[in-house]
């Protein structure tokens, strides 16, 4: 992936790219890298500055933020073509948050430099807009995950991250440890182990080390209801 063409990728990919000047484009792309990651390995953390604006190549990137205890609580996911600017927090102006940002798989991006971003942005109204926008879908996946912990039971919840898995891998085979899922739901592995413990009993799942096995995905779905 480290060959590819940058500005093939951009035209192809951003809406806003058509806009841009000859001279802006150039800085564009002089602005911009290919980074890859290992899984797991942080892409952006809460102590970094300013890592960039991230654009996935390929792979998945999870956005999580931590308490001083360390327990984690996934705020969303990246897959290929998302971008994310929250990793960038210089291109905003009195707004302060502490994010991470790591590899769930092996991953590609691209990362745009954010101080050249934040100067080729302000006065170009189609990349601002571009931007809402993208701020807008992310601020809806962090307040649905805000109304599942407040709202949902343990058991609504685990069970809809489960029906989340199953799609996105298309598997009923699940590689994933109960320390993972705690880190996704901001929850304590105990609570998850007992959580699915009672799954298994009520043979929705099947429990072994580092997987679980969906038998009953219609149960799932029930469950998964608030």
């Amino acid at each position: 992936m480290s060959h590819i063409n940058i500005e093939s990728y951009f035209k192809d990919k951003l809406p806003f790219f058509n806009d841009l000047s000859e001279s802006e484009v150039k800085d564009l792309i002089s602005a911009s890298y290919i980074q890859k990651y290992n899984k797991g390995e942080l892409v952006h953390s809460k102590n970094s500055a300013c890592t960039g604006i991230v654009v996935v190549l390929n792979g998945q990137l999870r956005s999580f933020m931590t308490s001083n205890s360390g327990k984690e609580i996934t705020l969303f996911k990246l897959f290929e073509r998302d971008i994310c600017m929250l990793s960038s927090s210089c291109v905003y102006q009195d707004i302060t948050y502490d994010i991470n940002l790591e590899a769930e798989k092996d991953s590609s991006v691209i990362i745009i430099d954010s101080k050249f971003f934040k100067e080729i942005s302000s006065n170009n109204f189609s990349i601002q807009n571009f931007f809402l926008t993208l701020t807008q879908d992310k601020l809806s996946q962090i307040m649905w995950v805000l109304e599942q912990v407040v709202f949902f039971s343990l058991d609504s919840r685990v069970a809809n991250f489960l029906i989340d898995q199953y799609y996105l891998n298309d598997s009923i085979n699940i590689n994933i440890t109960h320390d993972t899922i705690a880190n996704n739901l901001g929850s304590a592995r105990e609570a998850i182990s007992r959580m699915l413990k009672r799954f298994e009993n009520d043979k929705i799942v099947e429990l072994s080390r580092g997987s679980i096995k969906i038998i009953d995905i219609e149960k799932l779905k029930f469950l998964s209801s608030p």
